[in-house]
C-alpha cells in the first residue's frame, strides 16, 4: 500500500493513482518457503506464464533442490531463494537460485550464483519466474538483493531472458561485464478448432511427412494406436517404459544422436517423483503409440490448463523405417486438439522435427555477469575453457560422424 506521503507526492504530480508503478522488492527467504503459503503463490503466478512450461513451476524447482544439490568437498550448494514483491505485496517473480563455493572450503574457493537447473538437460529452460512484461523490473530488484547479500561473488549466471528483454535486463548490470553466451528456442504451436484447420495450414513438406508415416504402416498392414496415461496408478509402469525407450533411442545409430538424459539415478528418481505429483493433481499425460499391441514410442506431456508441454520421447529403433516419432507427435497433437487445448509446446531446440511445423518461436538469451577483477575474470576464462573441453570430449564419445542433438 502507498504511504501517506507516496499518496501526497503523486497527487502533486497530477498523475492518477493507478498510473504510479512503484519499484519491486526482492528478499531472500529459506528452505521452509518449498513447504508454506509461497507455494501457492509461485504456482499461481507459473500458470500466468504464457506459453506455459513446467520448469518455472514450484514443484519442479522444490524437487529439484531435492534432488541436485551438491554438498561434498569439492563442490557445496547453498540455498538463495528470492522472491520479487510489488508494493500490494503481490507476488511477481521467483528467483529460484544456489549460492556454489568450489571447492567446499579452502582460500581459493571460486563463489557462484546461479539458477537452478545445472543439470545435464533435465531442465531445458532455467531463468527467472516472471511474467515477459515484469521481467526486466524483477531482475533489477533480484540484482540488489544479490549484491547486499553476496557482495563479492565471481560471477552471477542469470539464465534465460526473453530476447525481447534480455538488452535491457544488461544495462542493470553495473558490476563488473556481462556476456550473453548462449541462446535457447522455444517453439509452440497455437491450436485450431479442428485438426483439419492445423493441417491445411502448415506446410507441404509436413503434410507429406505426415502422409508417408500413416501409408507405410497401413501398406503392412499395421494400425497405430494411441495410449494416454493420466493415473497415478499407472504411471510408475509407464515411466519404466519411457526410460526403457528413451535409452534405446540414445543407441540409434542410423540417425541423429540424442543423449540418454535420464542415464543417472537421480535424474530418474527426481521425473519419477515430479510425474507422480503432477499425476496426483492431474496433470501428467504420458502418451504412448502401440502397434500391434506393443509400445514402440513413447513420450511425456506436463498439462496445465490450456496448454501442454511435450518433453522428452523414446522409441523402440527398430521401428524407424515408420517414422514413429512423427506419428506419435500428431497422434499427441490430435489428442490435444480434441481437449480444446489452446497451445502444444514442442519444447526447446531448433531440430528439424519441431521447424517443419511451422511453430511460434520464443528466443531467449542467457547472461552472465562477471564482477570487476583480475581474479574472477580468470577464473571465469578458466572455467569457460573447462566447459569446453567437456563438450568436446562428449562428442568424441559419440559414434564417428553423428553430429550430437538434445531435442526431445
Amino acid at each position: 500500500m502507498m504511504t501517506e506521503l507516496q499518496a501526497t507526492q503523486v497527487k502533486e504530480s497530477g498523475l492518477p493513482l493507478f498510473s504510479v508503478r512503484l519499484p519491486f522488492k526482492a528478499e531472500r527467504v529459506g528452505e521452509s518457503a518449498f513447504e508454506g503459503p509461497l507455494l501457492a503463490e509461485w504456482n499461481a503466478l507459473h500458470e500466468r506464464i504464457s506459453p506455459n512450461m513446467p520448469f518455472t513451476s514450484a514443484n519442479w524447482n522444490a524437487l529439484w533442490w531435492k534432488h541436485h544439490r551438491s554438498d561434498r568437498l569439492f563442490k557445496r550448494d547453498e540455498l538463495c531463494l528470492i522472491v520479487v514483491r510489488d508494493a500490494q505485496n503481490a507476488l511477481i517473480a521467483v528467483a529460484p537460485m544456489m549460492s556454489t563455493w568450489r571447492p567446499a572450503i579452502g582460500p581459493l574457493r571460486l563463489h557462484t550464483l546461479r539458477f537452478f537447473g545445472a543439470d545435464p538437460n533435465v531442465t531445458e529452460l532455467r531463468g527467472l519466474v516472471c511474467e515477459p512484461e515484469n521481467e526486466v523490473a524483477a531482475i533489477e530488484a533480484v540484482l540488489k538483493c544479490l549484491k547486499h547479500e553476496y557482495p563479492h561473488a565471481d560471477w552471477i549466471e542469470w539464465g534465460a531472458l526473453r530476447q525481447e528483454n534480455w538488452r535491457k535486463a544488461a544495462g542493470k548490470l553495473s558490476e563488473g561485464s556481462w556476456s550473453s553466451n548462449r541462446e535457447t528456442d522455444g517453439y509452440h504451436l497455437e491450436l485450431p478448432a479442428t485438426w483439419e484447420a492445423l493441417r491445411s495450414s502448415r506446410s507441404r513438406n509436413i503434410k507429406e511427412s505426415i502422409r508417408r508415416c500413416y501409408n507405410s504402416l497401413k501398406r503392412d498392414g499395421l494400425t497405430p494406436e494411441l495410449r494416454v496415461i493420466q493415473s497415478p496408478e499407472d504411471t510408475p509402469a509407464a515411466l519404466a517404459t519411457f526410460f526403457r525407450l528413451h535409452a534405446m533411442r540414445s543407441l540409434a545409430t542410423n540417425t541423429i544422436t540424442h543423449a540418454d538424459v535420464f542415464r543417472k539415478e537421480n535424474e530418474r528418481a527426481f521425473i519419477c517423483e515430479y510425474a507422480r505429483v503432477q499425476a496426483r493433481r492431474g496433470e501428467l499425460r504420458i502418451f504412448q503409440l502401440l502397434i500391434s499391441g506393443n509400445v514402440v514410442a513413447s513420450r511425456i506431456g506436463f498439462q496445465n490448463g490450456d496448454q501442454i508441454y511435450l518433453y522428452y520421447s523414446g522409441y523402440d529403433p527398430s521401428w524407424s523405417k515408420y517414422s514413429v516419432m512423427t506419428t506419435l507427435v500428431v497422434e499427441a497433437i490430435k489428442w490435444s486438439i480434441e481437449q480444446r487445448l489452446a497451445i502444444v509446446h514442442l519444447s526447446t531446440g531448433s531440430d528439424v522435427s519441431k521447424l517443419r511445423w511451422g511453430p511460434v518461436q520464443t528466443r531467449y538469451v542467457a547472461l552472465t555477469e562477471v564482477r570487476r577483477g583480475w581474479r574472477a575474470r580468470l577464473f571465469f576464462s578458466i572455467y569457460q575453457q573447462a566447459q569446453g573441453l567437456l563438450r568436446r570430449a562428449e562428442k568424441v564419445r559419440l559414434p564417428s560422424g553423428t553430429p550430437r542433438q538434445e531435442a526431445t
